[in-house]
């Protein structure tokens, strides 16, 4: 499903502890938590996720990262259902107030190959807050993607974003996604975004998987495509060679 820039809302969770912004080391995930994945991404992205014991069964929790430190904070449920997600460049949130007629399940999207939802976030931040309904489908392909030696499976998805008190489009997404089954997780894949009139291609498609003992696991900067933000140095030219 759409809507991969998200954060925590369980009671005493983020008093609790989480990863710690950084440019580069390592995360560090709060105490009864245990990270399973780490996945550096196209435009300049790393993702890592962990589960806890007393948090719902079957929820995830992701941090994300770019090339100036932690980005966002993001849960999701068993079903992979958006519940709460903070940015930490503004401390806006978005968080799950009403899961409406038709939440999401990645479980019907499994078992029957296409899933359609519709479910209300507020969003809270500087600007104020607003209920934002979000609705769309997800279809699975039917194409197999191996990327890192690992098997996912290819969707199709769009997502329409509306205000729930007017019912104006503040956005619309289409494109494709991934699916990791045995961790049902979503990654992004290539989509087109719409918002005022403008159309923005990306492309934030997963490059590597890795896993606990692996070399870069937990790693927080980003590996791929920030040629943007590589640091700047000064080298003076060397000196002209004296005349004979």
């Amino acid at each position: 499903m759409t809507s991969r820039l998200r954060m925590w809302t369980l009671a005493g969770a983020l008093a609790a502890g989480a990863a710690t912004p950084a440019l580069a080391g390592k995360i560090v995930v709060p105490e009864g938590c245990e990270a399973f994945l780490s996945v550096q991404m196209k435009e300049c992205g790393v993702s890592h996720y962990w589960r806890c014991n007393e948090g719902p069964e079957g929820a995830v929790w992701e941090v994300h990262y770019d090339a100036d430190g932690a980005f966002s904070m993001s849960v999701y449920s068993a079903e992979f259902q958006w519940l709460d997600s903070r940015y930490f460049a503004d401390g806006t949130r978005e968080h799950l107030v009403e899961e409406g007629p038709d939440p999401a399940s990645l479980s019907e999207l499994l078992d029957t190959g296409r899933d359609t939802y519709a479910f209300v976030i507020r969003e809270t931040g500087p600007n104020g807050a607003r209920d934002v309904v979000h609705q769309g489908y997800d279809r699975l392909t039917g194409r197999t993607v191996t990327i890192d030696g690992t098997e996912l499976l290819e969707t199709e998805f769009a997502s329409t974003a509306m205000d729930a008190e007017s019912g104006e489009t503040v956005y619309e997404v289409f494109g494709n996604q991934f699916v990791l089954a045995d961790e049902r997780l979503f990654f992004l894949g290539p989509d087109t975004f719409r918002q005022d009139g403008e159309e923005r291609e990306n492309d934030a498609s997963p490059l590597l998987f890795i896993r606990p003992g692996e070399t870069n696991f937990g790693d927080t900067m980003p590996q791929f495509g920030c040629e943007g933000a590589e640091e700047i140095v000064f080298r003076p030219a060397p000196a002209a060679a004296a005349r004979p």
